[in-house]
């Protein structure tokens, strides 16, 4: 089962390691990106960033699919750099009900949607597209911010 869906460019931090894991208590961490999946100094990195109490998964797409089904018992966070991947999960049959928007930080041509969160035309279509399949997208730097509804903050 997951226990929560988080976008955020930096991976495992200490925000992530330590503050969402608690709050939403967790048995893994799965890092779902291909680059990183396939880059054995990134995977080194992302799996030393991981508490020792938890498992550690970094895998591109195809295996979150796989592993997800397979530790559908297990309680997983799952953390991604962009809502592609989610997307893609979402449209191969895993069910995703809410999403955290947590870090997707200023680049030339996003424009600021929170602190936090800087979007550009690519990422409002992923996250439409994400709604349309009924998936709730909440903006949260830490569990314990207030969540603002991500196409609601789009709509201003």
């Amino acid at each position: 089962m997951i226990t929560v869906t988080r976008i955020d460019e930096r991976l495992i931090h200490g925000q992530v390691a330590y503050a969402w894991t608690v709050a939403y208590r967790s048995d893994a961490i799965m890092v779902i990106d291909d680059e990183c999946a396939k880059d054995d100094l990134q995977k080194m990195s992302l799996e030393l960033a991981c508490p020792s109490s938890l498992k550690c998964f970094v895998v591109g797409k195809e295996k979150a699919i796989e592993l997800l089904n397979k530790y559908s018992k297990r309680k997983i966070f799952v953390v991604v750099k962009h809502p592609k991947y989610l997307l893609y999960l979402v449209e191969n049959g895993i069910d995703l009900k809410s999403i955290n928007v947590g870090g997707l930080y200023y680049k030339e041509d996003r424009k600021q949607i929170s602190k936090t969160v800087f979007l550009d035309n690519e990422l409002i279509e992923e996250f439409h597209k994400l709604h349309n399949h009924g998936v709730e997208l909440e903006i949260r730097a830490t569990p314990s911010d207030k969540p603002g509804n991500l196409i609601s903050m789009l709509q201003k």
